[in-house]
């Protein structure tokens, strides 16, 4: 049975940045004409760039931008490619006809099947947080979608189910998030007795050098409590609370037309929290796609049912490695590898990813 959501990645390694962004056009028209997709069907994208400071502004004013992925949510974030690349692109489609949306690119209501999803992402401008550290900083970017779902009766405690935390120089910065995050929460309803938010927390930077974080939303409007499992695996990874942070491991929607897993940027980590296999990433890759699989378990799904995942690595120099790996063991499923320094140091590879079924 063909899935209800579809996700892609597309990404070209020559050339300038212009012809890059008009080569990733060709490959999506072609790639959506195959499919019996078009434009209208694109619920979601996040660009991945090299140098997001001299490339977002060409970015935006591209055809590949303006007649194509704006016509979904549009994020983006520099996390250099390790490709080769300067720019990538991750899109998710949506099988409903029509969609109804409003909004801009970067704040976007949409209408599918039985729900409404709220994608929103928060970048900010150099004048908006002068002075401000990360975790003001953090604070300022919950309490924006927390105003803007407001407006609809929701709530961060009961309708946000997805965050990717973007961190500049997140070795310094990761504990100011981590407090940000925690004050919100506290505030907001989620505990460690409740539940909190499935996330990722990793290196990444906007094209303003002020802007310490950048967080990236998805709430959704219609999905009862009982329709929500979040994710565990007690026997292989503890829970976060226990090292003082604020995420679930995973979160699965249970939707009209399938299961949904939003899977948090997951490392090679023990049920005590501890690191294992430390400086052997290939090890550590095995170990964190284990801890993935016990997850999925929880939901009644497997590997098998991965759609799509984005690879952080700490060290350049592991990705040959890690790319073989990944085509081995998981041929027909998209991913992109991208230099992104992961919250703990001692993690060497930390993978998110979304499974369906």
């Amino acid at each position: 049975m063909e899935d209800f959501l579809s996700f892609q990645i597309f990404s070209s390694c020559l050339g300038t940045l212009e012809e890059q962004l008009n080569k990733l056009e060709c490959k999506l028209y072609m790639w959506m004409m195959e499919h019996d997709f078009d434009v209208s069907q694109i619920l979601q994208s996040r660009i991945y760039l090299s140098d997001a400071s001299n490339q977002w502004t060409l970015v935006q004013s591209s055809s590949l931008y303006r007649e194509v992925l704006s016509k979904g949510a549009v994020s983006y974030i520099e996390q250099p490619l390790l490709s080769g690349a300067k720019v990538a692109v991750q899109v998710a489609f949506s099988r409903e006809i029509p969609l109804a949306k409003e909004g801009t690119p970067d704040n976007m209501r949409i209408r599918f099947n039985d729900i409404v999803l709220y994608f929103q992402s928060v970048r900010f401008g150099a004048d908006e947080v002068v002075g401000l550290d990360a975790e003001a900083q953090t604070k300022l970017a919950f309490q924006r979608h927390i105003a803007e779902i407001t407006k609809y009766g929701l709530t961060l405690e009961h309708d946000c189910h997805r965050t990717w935390i973007y961190v500049r120089d997140i070795d310094r910065h990761y504990s100011g998030v981590v407090e940000g995050r925690n004050e919100v929460f506290d505030k907001q309803g989620l505990t460690r007795d409740t539940h909190y938010i499935a996330s990722t927390g990793i290196g990444g930077y906007s094209d303003n050098r002020e802007a310490i974080v950048g967080i990236d939303f998805l709430s959704f409007e219609g999905v009862k409590s009982e329709q929500i499992k979040y994710l565990h695996a007690l026997d292989y990874l503890n829970p976060t609370h226990e090292y003082g942070v604020a995420f679930e491991r995973g979160t699965q929607l249970a939707l009209s037309k399938g299961a949904v897993s939003f899977i948090s940027g997951t490392a090679s980590i023990d049920k005590y929290g501890e690191c294992l296999h430390r400086g052997d990433v290939l090890t550590q890759t095995g170990r964190l796609f284990l801890n993935i699989d016990k997850l999925l378990a929880d939901g009644g799904q497997t590997l098998d049912n991965l759609k799509y995942m984005i690879v952080y690595l700490r060290d350049i120099a592991d990705y040959t490695e890690v790319e073989s790996y990944l085509n081995l063991r998981f041929p027909r499923v998209p991913h992109l590898v991208v230099e992104a320094r992961v919250c703990r140091p001692e993690w060497l590879i930390e993978v998110e990813a979304v499974a369906i079924q």
